[in-house]
């Protein structure tokens, strides 16, 4: 069983694979959003910080894919809660 623990708004397993991963490499990840935060501004942020095939899934969580390198963009965008890995992954 992996750690569901959050480091800095980070699940320690997209940690452990951040530092592990090639160049190339994606992973599915579900973004926590702030419920004051709108749903359009926020997935324009995550789109510019490099998550891509954005999906909503409620008002305050979206799915996407990031590389490892964008995935620490993705967790300093504004409004963010969290990140983690989606289910199945």
């Amino acid at each position: 069983m992996m750690p569901t623990r959050l480091q800095d708004g980070l699940s320690v397993s997209l940690i452990q694979w951040m530092r592990t991963a090639c160049a190339d490499e994606t992973r599915s990840v579900t973004v926590r959003i702030s419920e004051s935060e709108s749903m359009p501004q926020i997935e324009q942020l995550l789109k510019n910080a490099g998550m891509v095939d954005i999906v909503p899934l409620t008002m305050t969580s979206l799915r996407g894919t990031v590389t490892a390198d964008d995935l620490s963009r993705v967790a300093r965008c504004l409004g963010v809660c969290s990140v983690t890995a989606s289910r199945g992954e």
